[in-house]
């Protein structure tokens, strides 16, 4: 044999992965992919979260430009929600002594309720509460989105069982 025909054999040899080099690549390529696989449902969580936390806050702006929107004053509920409105005059009760109103809400934003058969489950539960008016009828309100809607089971109370919530606190200008 000459030197040339072992050199060629030299090369084409060295070309070539061994068998150890190409287990080490599906080694590695497999652990990523597991620790990839293993990130998924942390996203899908944080996504939902955030889907969550981003309609809470849409029906708290919504809340809350119901109840700027009943006019005249001397209002009673407001026009789209239906949120009973205390008398401008009236003391209302603190708004942590557990008088508020409960809407159930859907993924929507659209009422429901727990119970009516044939309508969407409840998603959201907002607590919607008045405090005493301030100077010049001004009225503190305190809406509470908290969510699932049913981890609450006395709607007369402030809810303490949820996974996640939205608070938003304003003031009602009612001259």
């Amino acid at each position: 044999m000459s030197t040339k025909s072992i050199r060629t054999k030299t090369r084409h040899a060295s070309r070539a992965f061994t068998l150890i080099e190409v287990t080490l690549a599906v080694g590695v390529a497999g652990f990523c992919l597991l620790t990839i696989s293993g990130l998924l449902p942390v996203g899908l969580s944080s996504n939902q979260t955030s889907l969550d936390q981003t309609t809470a806050g849409n029906i708290s702006s919504a809340i809350v430009s119901d109840l700027r929107s009943a006019q005249p004053v001397g209002a009673v509920t407001s026009p789209r929600f239906g949120i009973p409105i205390p008398a401008s005059s009236g003391a209302a009760a603190p708004i942590t002594s557990g008088t508020q109103t409960i809407i159930y809400l859907t993924a929507n934003g659209s009422v429901t309720s727990v119970n009516s058969v044939g309508s969407a489950a409840p998603v959201f539960r907002a607590a919607v509460g008045f405090g005493t008016p301030l100077q010049r009828n001004a009225t503190p309100v305190r809406v509470l989105i908290s969510w699932p809607a049913l981890a609450a089971s006395n709607s007369s109370s402030w809810p303490v069982n949820y996974s996640g919530s939205y608070e938003a606190d304003t003031t009602l200008d009612r001259n």
